[in-house]
């Protein structure tokens, strides 16, 4: 039924996602092929004149045959070995990983589990994928981190394929069926929007094909923002209003439908000029030359452009005359005189004044300035300021007695005679010094431009243009050659000046009237108005074709630019969202919300969730499935977790993450990281019997912890469920090596008796090759950590064996149907365990009496205490197995490793 109804909605979809759709079912996801031939149809579709254009193949019901099944199921093999990923060691053996069940990865903090869980998450599927990093303590730059990475795809019968994976490398498509939860994710699950990655297959099919729209349109959008940037470029003006040419560039805007464009034809018929359109505009123009207001006109023009260079003519010869050389000449002579008298004056009056050479144009307008400064601060005093101020304008000190009679001098100095004809003298030789170089006439150029019209009359005014332009620069010349003696101080040179030309201002005067005269007579001359104005429009339009010919690319390009983005709008409407958005939202609300909704509530049901108010909603972004985890709180709020505990908060994660699963499917696995950071006991078991559950259903979990209850945990439900159990254990060192995979490594609370007894074994060993000697108290240490160990065992062996694990640690319940297969021989094992006990309490870190002698045991001493213990282990194991009546399930499934 679903499928028919996918049928019948496809069938109203353009052709190209038709095929598009059948692509997709067929192949799951399209190749750079695909999408050039769904984007060649698209082109086609729009009027692009494309080739080769592969036939559109609707989707159809044999289509779907056999797209429901499951993706084949992908198992991980192992992990490693690892180059070049933060501070993991690269000679360790690979993470292996039970396919049958449930694998435990244990490690404390700063082992370098978080690394390998790093790499699952670049690998695998993860909401919140972290980059892969070298050691960054490196001084060189690492190489690019790279994993050696196993996996199955398919059956038990299908073989094992290994890839060396770097991080410059896209993954394995097939690991992208494995989900990763961490405490990353967590966040993410509970605070952000994310999007659905596991559909339903109708879904699915039409959420692909909503990525395929975007990523068409994505490439449509990037040429049509070429275009527009194209398009908008201003094109030529200066074309004539009403023109044909004129009305055809009217229309190349980005408002014209793609029907009203002109052709490109069309364009380049009227941009087509020919020797007999140039003989016609050249008649045209000679014509419309003798029409009575076009003369009127030009000679309008001609008149104005003569009346403003006989202005500036006048200007010229009124200030740069010989009369007005001889003049500056004066002035400076005037001023040069008068400055010697005043020179003169000063020197007589000052003599024996202590700075010598007093009177110098310098010093003079220095007490000019200093005059005009004390009559403004200290206008409250009487004349001269200069002096009856009380301090010197220049120094800012008191005047004494000598100061205040030579500043008298001084004032009186420059209000005499002397010096103030100097001053005025200077001034007005510097003025009409300064105006001068600040005079400027049109150049030669600007001159014949304003006089063009005026010589295009005839002949003889053309030459009349000539003799005015050869004055302009004449006069220039002539005025530079002043400014240059003026600003060099050369003030003889102004004697040898090269006079000014003939003026030809008579001549200027004689053409305004002349014109005046011509313009009157043709005011009063007949004109066909009919002929003049259709000959002039004639003239304008084969002018403005003669001008598309010289711009005919320009506007061609403009014209196809502008079709081409009318095609590109079409193409990208092609690839319109809105009703493909709308049939997976009505599809997703009828087919998936209410299932995450009913497994959600079981998840909170099952981690003791249900007293935090919590509602799932989705909505579609794009061609995306959003769906969120909020509150039902009566105020705003920002994030959950602003209002979660931190348990609460990890505890909602994983729900969310074991109710997405639902829709994952069972065979797909799971990596989860750290899954019961912040919980309480009660919902780690919670947590442990999820996870077998998901075990048991055939899905390969894979669980990394540092938490040694929750492994306990995890190991025994496993048991339970009847699935494969493995378990890896990962270490670090202090000298800065981590990810050591190792199984001697494990934590000693978690090994058995036999691996116990090994590693005691071994210790002694150590001690004895390090050349152990009882008198010597630097070995105390590590006889305690003998002593301690052994003593743990003589405890471990009454718990594993004689009392048949009945009673263990990190399980809550007691296993009261072992009982029947305990082993304790109180007559014969309670002195051996009381006399090895006691023995190794002596020495394992208890406080002694004060007493006891603090020699260390010998060597014999240990090696028989240790031998005591391993054979009392020995007979124990022995007598446990004649009495051994396990039933099969107690023993477990057997790992499969691949």
């Amino acid at each position: 039924m679903a499928y028919d109804e996918l049928l019948d909605w496809a069938h109203d979809r353009p052709l190209w996602q038709q095929d598009a759709l059948r692509r997709l079912a067929q192949h799951g996801e399209l190749t750079t092929e695909d999408l050039a031939a769904l984007r060649m149809q698209i082109q086609q579709v729009a009027g692009f004149p494309v080739e080769n254009v592969p036939e559109p193949v609707p989707l159809a019901a044999e289509h779907l045959s056999h797209a429901a099944s499951n993706d084949p199921k992908t198992v991980l093999a192992s992990l490693g070995p690892v180059r070049h990923v933060d501070r993991l060691s690269s000679d360790q053996p690979p993470l292996r990983f039970a396919v049958n069940g449930v694998t435990l990865v244990y490690g404390p903090n700063a082992s370098g589990k978080s690394g390998y869980c790093r790499i699952a998450k670049q690998l695998c599927r993860s909401l919140s994928p972290a980059e892969l990093r070298g050691n960054v303590y490196d001084l060189e730059a690492p190489d690019h981190p790279e994993v050696t990475v196993a996996f199955r795809v398919g059956g038990d019968d299908q073989p094992k394929e290994e890839h060396v994976w770097s991080s410059d490398q896209e993954p394995p498509t097939e690991l992208s069926r494995i989900s990763v939860f961490d405490t990353a994710t967590a966040r993410v699950y509970v605070d952000k929007k994310r999007r659905i990655e596991f559909l339903p297959y109708e879904l699915d099919l039409m959420n692909k094909l909503g990525l395929v729209c975007q990523t068409l349109d994505k490439d449509f959008r990037e040429r049509l923002n070429t275009v527009n940037t194209a398009v908008n470029t201003p094109l030529p003006e200066g074309y004539h209003e009403g023109t044909t040419v004129q009305a055809a560039l009217t229309s190349l805007v980005l408002s014209t439908v793609l029907p009203n464009l002109p052709s490109e034809q069309n364009l380049r018929g009227l941009g087509t000029w020919t020797a007999g359109k140039q003989e016609e505009i050249t008649a045209a123009e000679e014509q419309l030359k003798l029409d009575p207001q076009t003369m009127i006109r030009l000679r309008v023009e001609a008149k104005q452009a003569l009346e403003t260079v006989r202005e500036e003519i006048s200007t010229i010869e009124g200030n740069f005359s010989d009369t007005e050389i001889t003049t500056i000449r004066q002035k400076q002579q005037a001023a040069e005189a008068s400055n010697l008298a005043a020179e003169a004056a000063a020197k007589d009056l000052f003599d024996d004044q202590p700075i010598s050479d007093l009177g110098s144009e310098a010093w003079r307008q220095m007490l000019v300035y200093a005059r005009e400064f004390a009559t403004i601060v200290f206008s409250d005093t009487p004349p001269p300021h200069l002096v009856n101020g009380g301090l010197c304008v220049l120094c800012q000190q008191d005047f004494n007695e000598n100061a205040v009679t030579r500043m008298m001098a001084f004032d009186n100095y420059i209000t005499g005679r002397a010096a103030e004809e100097s001053i005025v003298a200077a001034r007005h030789f510097t003025e009409h010094r300064n105006r001068i170089i600040t005079f400027t006439i049109k150049s030669r150029r600007e001159v014949e431009t304003l006089l063009a019209g005026y010589a295009a009359l005839s002949d003889a005014r053309k030459e009349g243009a000539a003799t005015i332009v050869d004055f302009v620069e004449k006069a220039g010349e002539r005025l530079e050659a002043v400014k240059d003696a003026l600003r060099e101080e050369r003030y003889d040179a102004l004697s040898y000046i090269d006079p000014l030309p003939g003026s030809p201002i008579p001549f200027l005067e004689e053409e305004i009237s002349q014109l005046d005269g011509e313009i009157t007579n043709l005011e009063s001359a007949d004109r066909d108005e009919e002929g003049l104005t259709n000959l002039q429009a004639r003239h304008d339009d084969l002018s403005d074709q003669k001008r598309l010919s010289e711009e005919i690319e320009i506007i061609v390009e403009r014209r196809n630019r502008l079709e081409e983005r009318h095609r590109l709008d079409v193409c990208s409407k092609q690839c319109r969202l809105t009703a493909i958005t709308r049939r997976i939202t009505n599809r997703r609300r009828e087919i998936l919300t209410p299932t995450l909704k009913t497994s959600l509530r079981g998840e909170l049901e099952r981690l003791r969730l249900t007293h935090i108010p919590l509602d799932l909603s989705d909505h579609g972004q794009g061609a995306e499935s959003i769906i969120e985890i909020a509150l039902n709180a009566q105020q705003r709020i920002g994030n959950n977790s602003d209002i979660l505990s931190e348990g609460e908060q990890r505890a909602l994660a994983l729900a969310c993450f074991l109710a997405e699963l639902h829709e994952i499917g069972n065979d797909h696995a799971i990596i989860v990281d750290d899954p019961v950071s912040s919980l309480d006991h009660v919902r780690m078991q919670a947590v442990a019997e999820r996870l077998a559950e998901e075990a048991s259903r055939g899905r390969q979990v894979i669980v990394f912890t540092h938490n040694i209850l929750f492994h306990h945990m995890l190991w025994t439900e496993a048991l339970r469920a009847g699935v494969g159990r493995h378990r890896e254990w990962m270490s670090g060192t202090a000298d800065g090596r981590f990810g050591l995979i190792d199984e001697s490594k494990q934590p000693w609370q978690m090994k058995r008796v036999r691996e116990r007894l090994d590693e005691i074994n071994r210790d002694f060993s150590k001690l004895t090759r390090n050349g152990y000697d009882h008198f010597e108290q630097k070995f105390r240490p590590d006889i305690i950590g003998i002593y301690t160990k052994m003593r743990e065992t003589w405890e471990r062996i009454i718990e594993e064996i004689l009392f048949n694990n009945v009673v263990q640690r990190f399980r809550p319940e007691i296993m009261t149907l072992r009982l029947e297969q305990a082993c304790v021989d109180t007559q014969t094992d309670y002195p051996i365990i009381f006399e090895g006990m006691k023995r190794c309490s002596h020495y394992s870190g208890h406080d002694p009496a004060s007493d006891l002698p603090p020699d260390l045991p010998e060597s014999d001493r240990i090696s028989c205490d240790i031998k005591d213990l391993n054979d009392f282990a020995k007979t124990a194991i022995e007598r446990r197995k004649k009495l051994d009546k396990s039933p099969s399930y107690e023993k477990g499934i057997e790992a499969v490793l691949l």
